[in-house]
This record gives structure tokens, C-alpha cells and sequence, in this order.
């Protein structure tokens, strides 16, 4: 059970230790990312009303 405890006591403070260290340097990938799913549903939308 202790084993448990600490490997998500672990899992926990690498996830917050992320957060504040890096996840800064992947905004702009998240919203270039975003971007395209925007472009190609408009795309998907735009096929369904001219059909």
C-alpha cells in the first residue's frame, strides 16, 4: 500500500512540476494545434452545406 501512496505521490509532483516548468513552452504547439482542428472542421462544414 505504501508503494502506492508514493508512486502517485510521485506521478502528482512530476504532473505539478511540468506545469510550472514547461508547459509554458507548448502553448504556442496547443493553439497551432487548435488552429488546424479549426481549419479542417470548417473545411468538413463548409463540404456539408454545398452538398
Amino acid at each position: 500500500m505504501e508503494f502506492i501512496q508514493t508512486l502517485f505521490k510521485g506521478i502528482i509532483q512530476g504532473v505539478s512540476q511540468f506545469i510550472t516548468n514547461d508547459l509554458h513552452n507548448y502553448v504556442p504547439l496547443f493553439i497551432f494545434a487548435a488552429a488546424i482542428l479549426v481549419i479542417f472542421k470548417v473545411k468538413d462544414w463548409i463540404k456539408k452545406l454545398r452538398k
